[in-house]
């Protein structure tokens, strides 16, 4: 995955050129990334900063598929979701996201039961699975491209529909 697939990704999602979603701006989140997973592979430690980055691009991936959902219609629990994503995006640390995550995870546990979505609402939902569940670059990579490659597909209800 590079640089420029993840902010089109974030920019074709939330309909803007300059998301903002992190507490810097995402080129900056993404080269911080990139800097410290390639410091790892170069045998340096895997330490907190590795970790910190990686979670900061897998809220980004969540929150482009979760307004993608919830551009297909998704319902209100979908918002809620998209909201406690955002406010950890915001976060400083790993400990923050966790806190925000945990104190709301009762919205993520709805958002999977006794939903009704079409096929591709299903598409969108088990992409935001792997990518909560995704562990490395290769792996957020994927569903990135795959998401990308969604996007020129998915047929988005009009106000017309409502």
């Amino acid at each position: 995955m590079s640089g420029s697939e993840f902010e089109l990704l974030l920019q074709r999602a939330l309909h803007t050129a300059q998301p903002n979603l992190f507490d810097q701006p995402v080129a900056t989140v993404f080269q911080s990334f990139d800097r410290v997973e390639s410091r790892s592979r170069q045998g340096g430690p895997a330490n907190t900063e590795l970790h910190f980055s990686f979670e900061k691009i897998r809220l980004g991936v969540a929150i482009a598929l979760m307004q993608i959902f919830t551009d297909l219609g998704g319902e209100e629990v979908s918002a809620n979701v998209l909201s406690v994503l955002k406010k950890a995006a915001k976060a400083t640390s790993i400990g923050q996201i966790d806190s925000i995550i945990q104190k709301e995870n009762k919205v993520f546990d709805k958002l999977f039961q006794n939903l009704y979505t079409n096929t591709e609402g299903e598409l969108i939902l088990d992409l935001f699975a792997r990518a909560l569940e995704a562990d490395s670059r290769r792996e957020m990579g994927q569903i990135v491209k795959e998401t990308l490659r969604a996007l020129e597909t998915l047929e988005f209800p009009s106000d017309e529909d409502e």
